[in-house]
């Protein structure tokens, strides 16, 4: 793949990206449980299970640093280092364990969101807030979210098959 297809591939992610940030705002006022759906975990985690950990990590990265910028969180670079980690694991599951699919993206949500709110746990037991607490309000996030895998997987496998076809 020349560098010119790389860029543009990347950019189809980064739009896809964008639609999903568009998405979130859409969403943010829904609120179950008392808390919002908070899909942009599911963001790094979709191309990193399709295209590989090594090509996703930079991706990755920048998807963190824009949520860091958007989101501020507790720990100064939460969303980097969480994207990051999500991604590099979800792309070592679809290359070594499962098969990238509708399955593969459930599991690849659920490790983004492990990686994010273990994060956000471990700021939140070193202030005020009580571990079970926490891990309550994780654990609501993590079902609320999860599900919509589902719905962003056909769109970043859409562009993959785009890309790869080229």
């Amino acid at each position: 793949m020349t560098p010119r297809d790389l860029t543009i591939k990347w950019l189809f992610y980064s739009g896809a990206a964008l639609i999903c940030l568009v998405l979130q705002q859409l969403l943010n006022p829904i609120q179950i449980w008392g808390i919002h759906p908070f899909i942009l975990p599911l963001v790094p985690v979709m191309p990193a299970m399709l295209e590989g950990r090594s090509e996703s990590a930079l991706f990755a990265v920048g998807c963190g640093v824009f949520c860091d910028l958007l989101f501020p969180a507790q720990i100064p670079c939460l969303y980097t280092l969480a994207f990051l980690a999500a991604a590099l694991a979800a792309g070592q599951l679809a290359g070594r364990i499962i098969m990238p699919g509708f399955l593969c993206a459930l599991l690849s949500g659920l490790i983004a969101f492990v990686c994010t709110d273990l994060l956000q746990i471990l700021a939140h037991t070193a202030g005020a807030t009580q571990f079970s607490d926490a891990a309550l309000l994780s654990g609501q996030e993590l079902l609320l979210s999860v599900p919509f895998a589902l719905l962003l997987y056909p769109l970043f496998r859409a562009i993959h098959r785009r890309v790869a076809n080229e």
